[in-house]
């Protein structure tokens, strides 16, 4: 799926660890234009906004892109098309998409700066992949059944296989190399025939503590807001910027963690605004 603002903002902090605010500032400066040879040019649509939709030139030359640098085997029949599930969407823009596809992040590496690179590099391979067909992946699942005189035992094991890469040639959603993560995501089960008697080579027994929900990064709470319908594609920043410069959230690494104003302020609306909290 293309990006929109708030999948952008998720994606570069969850990648790049940029703040919302930052990638939005960023996107801006690729938006109004870069200095390229003696011209002006924006290397991206605009960056406000909830729709998914891509101009059909833009498709075509995502389509031409992909059969020069990965081959036609990648090219679904006919282009994909994407609609927002947000029911108050405004689809007066198309999604954030490179001006021009063809315009590879190598070829413009030399005008920008490392976060601009690093933001154009996010949304060029996102707009690519989302113009590639599937992935084709192989899962298994091996049990096995231990007698003991509580009773028989099941054990198992989960296996995963790419058999073909599709979009994930392009783009793998958390991962800033691809190529490597496409390793990483496979888990080879060695081969094993139904009725095989295994060996037992080791036997370990591991204590496991509940952990609580994880915190918020910012990330997560613009997916959050998204979910909810607060604010919109042009509010998602400032809303993160607002909670954290008015004191309510305190920054650990990515997370945000509510300080004591925070919870005092929620109580004070909960309990004397409640025509309205």
């Amino acid at each position: 799926v293309p990006f929109m603002t708030s999948t952008l903002q998720q994606e570069a902090n969850r990648k790049l660890k940029f703040t919302s605010k930052r990638t939005m500032q960023i996107a801006q400066s690729l938006y109004e234009g870069i200095e390229m040879g003696g011209q002006r040019e924006g290397l991206i649509t605009y960056m406000r906004t909830d729709s998914l939709h891509l101009a059909d030139r833009a498709v075509a030359e995502a389509r031409t892109v992909i059969a020069d640098l990965y081959g036609k085997e990648y090219l679904p029949a006919k282009p994909n098309t994407f609609k927002t599930k947000n029911k108050g969407a405004q689809e007066a823009h198309e999604a954030i998409r490179p001006t021009h596809p063809d315009r590879r992040p190598q070829d413009v590496a030399k005008y920008l700066d490392r976060d601009q690179l690093a933001l154009y590099d996010l949304i060029w391979k996102r707009t690519i992949a989302c113009q590639m067909v599937p992935a084709q992946v192989e899962r298994t699942t091996v049990l096995a059944e231990v007698p003991t005189s509580q009773g028989n035992l099941q054990f198992h094991a989960s296996g995963k296989s790419i058999r073909f890469a599709g979009f994930l040639r392009a783009y793998v959603e958390g991962s800033d190399d691809p190529d490597a993560e496409l390793d990483g995501r496979e888990k080879i089960l060695p081969v094993v025939e139904v009725g095989e008697v295994l060996d037992l080579k080791e036997l370990t027994a591991e204590s496991h503590t509940t952990k609580p929900p994880a915190r918020f990064t910012e990330a997560s709470l613009v997916k959050r807001l998204e979910e909810e319908g607060i604010g919109r594609p042009s509010t998602y920043a400032s809303i993160i910027s607002t909670i954290q410069d008015r004191g309510y959230v305190r920054k650990s690494g990515n997370e945000l963690i509510p300080t004591f104003m925070a919870f005092a302020v929620t109580e004070l609306l909960e309990d004397h605004f409640t025509e309205l909290v």
